[in-house]
């Protein structure tokens, strides 16, 4: 305890006590004060670096990150005018940096997954995409004939106009009870009404015209090719509108055209010709039989082609001729092999316009009347969906029938034909 022994001895005690007083608490404050600047400058330093994000341009991942450039004054929080510089060396060092190293991984890592995610799904677009019909003919096939099947050898030189005129319509029919022989064969009956078979090819390769013709909700035949994307999903929608499935089957040209991913050769042995249309029908399980896919000079090659006769025959197939070449041996190939066979009669859109494919849908209709049946093939072109979806409804009225091919070779497979 202090005594003071005089009342002006205290009063200059109290002066320096309120002195002394008063500089401890501007120092204490001053170092409150400094403390606060300091504390404050790191924390801001952190906010603009966890929360600022790098420029990545077009998507593109880059794995060397980049300093974050300072951001204006404007966008800085309203007590803080600019960001302290520091120099590169520093910066590296800094836990700041070290977080916005750690943010722009995980931002690269996320551009890096949506860039994988928008490359798979552009694969999908790109073969939904609407092909022109341009790039459809140049990529998947070769010229295919005009001519009309005439299946009775001494008629053969029919030309398609007398075709269309139904020229020999129950020429030279007699009644069969008049005749005192026995029959060779029994003709192909397929009922009181003409029946028509229309085989849409290259199904599955342009998805939206695929998905047209599925539309049309009619009991055709889709021959589907075994390389389009998507191929079980389309199947499923085509045997869900009550189409039967085939295998449409590329084979070697004449003519010089990208030969597709699958596909048989003249090149090939017997056992690669076999076992490449085994690994074909693998891929499509639910056919009922194949047609060929161009196959020009493939179907003249008698040896290859019973090699396809053989799988076929113990997969219990048929094979449809697609006819583009009259020196085909399918015929013959199938008949020494026991194979269920048929021909196409007319190809109905080489031409893309309507009324080129409703002519040929009104030749298919005339052979139908004189052979009680007739083979129609098509493609999925815009011009043959518009035509089939104008002429389906009227077959009624006509008394014609649209059936499968399947149906139609087991009435073949009873008769002569």
């Amino acid at each position: 305890m202090i005594v003071l022994n005089s009342e002006k001895a205290g009063r200059k005690y109290k002066i320096r006590q309120i002195i002394r007083y008063s500089l401890l608490g501007i120092f204490t404050l001053s170092a409150f004060f400094f403390l606060g600047i300091v504390f404050h400058d790191i924390n801001t330093e952190d906010e603009e670096i966890l929360f600022s994000e790098p420029k990545v341009e077009d998507n593109q991942v880059t794995m060397t990150p980049t300093k974050p450039e300072s951001k204006p004054a404007s966008n800085l929080p309203p007590e803080t005018e600019i960001l302290p510089q520091k120099s590169e060396e520093d910066w590296q060092k800094s836990e700041g940096a070290q977080l916005f190293y750690k943010k722009l991984a995980e931002i690269e890592e996320a551009a890096r997954i949506e860039q994988f995610n928008r490359a798979q799904e552009q694969d999908k677009e790109d073969f939904s995409a609407d092909f022109s019909q341009e790039e459809l003919d140049k990529i998947y096939e070769e010229k295919l004939p005009e001519d009309i099947i005439v299946e009775d050898p001494e008629e053969e030189n029919l030309t398609p106009e007398q075709q269309a005129a139904g020229y020999h319509i129950y020429h030279r029919h007699t009644d069969i009870k008049k005749l005192n022989i026995i029959p060779k064969y029994k003709p192909a009956y397929f009922g009181e009404e003409p029946v028509i078979a229309v085989v849409i090819d290259d199904m599955g390769i342009a998805k939206k015209r695929t998905a047209d013709i599925i539309s049309l909700q009619a009991p055709i035949t889709a021959s589907f090719l075994t390389y389009a994307k998507n191929l079980q999903e389309q199947i499923a929608k085509a045997q869900e509108a009550g189409m039967e499935i085939m295998l449409h089957t590329p084979m070697e040209p004449y003519s010089h055209v990208d030969i597709a991913p699958d596909v048989l050769t003249t090149q090939m042995s017997k056992e690669e010709v076999q076992t490449g249309l085994r690994e074909m029908l693998k891929k499509i399980p639910e056919v009922k039989g194949i047609n060929n896919h161009m196959g020009s000079k493939f179907t003249e090659d008698e040896e290859r082609m019973q090699a396809v006769m053989e799988v076929l025959k113990e997969q219990n197939l048929f094979f449809l001729d697609s006819k583009t070449t009259p020196k085909s041996v399918g015929k013959k190939t199938a008949k020494e092999n026991g194979v269920s066979y048929a021909t196409r009669h007319v190809f109905i859109d080489n031409e893309n316009k309507v009324p080129y494919v409703l002519k040929q849908l009104s030749i298919a209709e005339k052979i139908a009347k004189r052979n009680g049946y007739a083979i129609a093939i098509g493609h999925p072109k815009s011009a043959t969906y518009q035509a089939l979806k104008e002429w389906l409804p009227g077959l009624k009225d006509k008394k014609i029938k649209i059936i499968s091919v399947s149906d139609i070779v087991k009435v073949l497979d009873k008769s002569h034909i």
